[in-house]
């Protein structure tokens, strides 16, 4: 009787005016068959609503069936299971249901205890109810992944589209990986002989790989760029070479045209997800993406250095020592340090090309390029001024070292001795001048290194002068 005087209060008028049944409302039965009642109820709510709607529907229909305050605690594949109903005190737990992922439970006061058929008819109702629910939260969740991978690949491709350095696409495709995929570490590998050199690394941690891997250990370990991504199991010699800090969970092989291959590997998640078939299609894609990019990264390169360096002699040309002086003075200026400016002219160089051919000249030009390439540090650019002119730029280079290092490059030159290319021995005249010593300015370093030059000239060649 009381459930059948709640049907009819339940009654809510539509936004048409026209009375909209609630889920228990127009049901037919008898007050004794109370469980086929609450069966039927339960049957009428939302399957496919979103849960807070589904929930607050069940939870009202619950507590007219039952004549009191409900709790309903539901597992959805969330870290906490969701909670619908009272909050309060007063209700404890009479019904619990088993649901493909989880038990649900419901709470109630204790003098509501439903009967066993009763409490069989919530069982089937509420399990139909949130399994649906199980099942949608689950849709959601990977369209939820699936929005995700989307907006990733639509960042990456925008940030790898852009005509970068390779060392600069390393990083970024180093970076784009391990943001994307959560991973605590990420390396990216390029095959030189028959190693794989390690080019960038990121880690999250405090262990950061250092390694380089032999080429017979990768390929041992299936990393094929026509197989795709792949996990990489325990026993894969791969995770032995890479040491205690190597835990690594995925790899992919980058096969990259005209260019040295490239090895991506991935650390477990941070969020300790495992990497599924979506994580893989993803790494997939942006593998694709990251060879392309890095393709054209080494045409970038190769345009670079065919505007900047000289062919002939395989220094920076003009245009490179213009960019290379401007950013080495702008660093000298900033930070307080020295800077050494070294022109070296070849001595009577006209009379070498008149005498023995141009032939003969190129292959001095050659044989002195070679040395300034190789006799000094990593740090030192060496660059072809200008006809038979060479400049070596030196930071953090005070002035007395920079004579010192232009008597050197004089000796160099002088024991280079005729050959069958060049065959007459050569000298050079150097001329030095140094920031802050002899120069406010790069344009004024290089009129002060260029007086010194014409100073060792006017004192017979052969010879150093300081600015």
């Amino acid at each position: 009787a009381a459930i059948a005087d709640h049907w009819r209060q339940s009654v809510e008028p539509t936004q048409d005016g026209e009375p909209e049944l609630a889920p228990w409302e127009g049901l037919a039965g008898d007050a004794e068959d109370s469980d086929v009642l609450v069966e039927q109820a339960l049957a009428r709510l939302p399957l496919c609503a979103p849960p807070e709607e589904a929930g607050a529907a069940c939870v009202a229909c619950l507590e007219a069936l039952l004549g009191g305050p409900v709790r309903l605690t539901v597992p959805l594949g969330e870290p906490m299971p969701r909670i619908f109903g009272t909050l309060e005190a007063g209700v404890a737990v009479a019904l619990q249901v088993p649901l493909r992922h989880g038990t649900l439970e419901l709470a109630l006061p204790p003098d509501r205890a439903p009967e066993p058929a009763l409490a069989e008819a919530l069982r089937q109702g509420l399990a139909r109810l949130w399994e649906a629910q199980q099942v949608r939260a689950a849709y959601e969740r990977a369209l939820e992944s699936l929005r995700f991978q989307l907006a990733a690949l639509e960042q990456i491709t925008h940030t790898l589209a852009v005509a970068r350095g390779v060392e600069e696409t390393e990083r970024y495709v180093l970076d784009a990986a391990g943001e994307v995929l959560f991973a605590w570490w990420a390396a990216l590998y390029r095959r030189r002989g028959r190693v794989y050199r390690l080019r960038a690394a990121r880690s999250l941690r405090a262990d950061l790989l250092t390694t380089d891997l032999p080429a017979a250990t990768v390929e041992a370990s299936g990393a094929d760029a026509s197989s795709g991504p792949f996990f990489v199991p325990e026993e894969v010699p791969l995770r032995a070479a890479l040491g205690p800090g190597g835990d690594v969970a995925v790899a992919v092989a980058l096969s990259i045209p005209d260019a040295d291959p490239a090895l991506l590997l991935l650390g477990p998640r941070m969020n300790e997800a495992p990497y599924g078939d979506g994580e893989l299609a993803l790494l997939r894609t942006l593998a694709d993406t990251a060879a392309i990019a890095l393709r054209n990264a080494h045409l970038v390169d190769r345009l670079r250095a065919q505007a900047t360096i000289d062919p002939l002699t395989g220094c920076q040309n003009r245009r490179g020592f213009d960019e290379r002086l401007a950013t080495e003075f702008a660093r000298a200026e900033r930070y307080h340090r020295s800077l050494c400016l070294v022109l070296v002219d070849l001595d009577h160089f006209k009379r070498l090309n008149d005498t023995y051919g141009h032939e003969a000249g190129d292959d001095a030009l050659r044989r002195i390029g070679r040395l300034l390439r190789r006799s000094f540090r990593a740090a030192d650019d060496a660059c072809r001024y200008g006809g038979e002119e060479f400049a070596l730029i030196c930071p953090e280079t005070s002035k007395a070292e920079g004579l010192l290092l232009g008597e050197r490059l004089r000796r160099l030159i002088a024991a280079l001795g005729p050959d069958s290319e060049v065959p007459v021995p050569l000298t050079a005249s150097v001329g030095v001048a140094a920031y802050p010593d002899d120069a406010a300015t790069p344009l004024d370093l290089v009129r002060a290194a260029d007086r010194a030059l014409y100073q060792a000239k006017a004192a017979g060649r052969n010879c150093v002068r300081g600015a």
